[in-house]
């Protein structure tokens, strides 16, 4: 656990507890923007643009967004997108390929990752079948059976 991701955790929970960009918990001082700043503001990558804090459907699909781009191959985003429940809508369900060519250089000398990219292309790999009962896992057979009222999870 990374503090980015304790940071990305009380910016989620701040804003769907307080139904805003701007909550805030009454016992500390940062909104759920400002949390998420903290985060930006290491890198240099600037605050978070004003356009997503209109309202709080905008605010939590940038947040997604940063939080996939900050905790990116740290094995987060399967359980992200199941706490979510999005795991079995488009696009979450694709994999993707983005592959560009570089710009020819004259200067031997130069870099070639220093090149401008030329003719980005994105493709599907594959599409994960994911449908809405993959949003739990199934309970074990002997523990469902145990009593008539205990059902097993939907899907399952």
């Amino acid at each position: 656990m990374r503090l980015a991701d304790i940071y990305l955790m009380y910016a989620e929970a701040a804003a769907q507890g307080y139904g805003s960009a701007m909550g805030k918990a009454g016992s500390y001082a940062k909104t759920s923007v400002d949390a998420v700043n903290v985060i930006r503001d290491r890198v240099g990558a600037g605050h978070v643009d004003a356009k997503f804090l209109g309202s709080l459907d905008t605010y939590m699909e940038e947040l997604r967004r940063e939080r996939a781009v900050e905790l990116s191959f740290e094995g987060h985003r399967f359980n992200d997108l199941r706490r979510w429940l999005m795991i079995s809508k488009n696009p979450y369900t694709l994999k993707k390929s983005i592959e560009f060519d570089r710009a020819a250089t004259l200067d031997p000398a130069k870099d070639p990752r220093e090149n401008r990219v030329l003719n980005i292309r994105e493709s599907v790999i594959l599409e994960r079948k994911f449908t809405e009962k993959h949003n739990w896992l199934p309970l074990k057979v002997n523990d469902v059976n145990l009593y008539l009222e205990f059902s097993q999870n939907p899907g399952w």
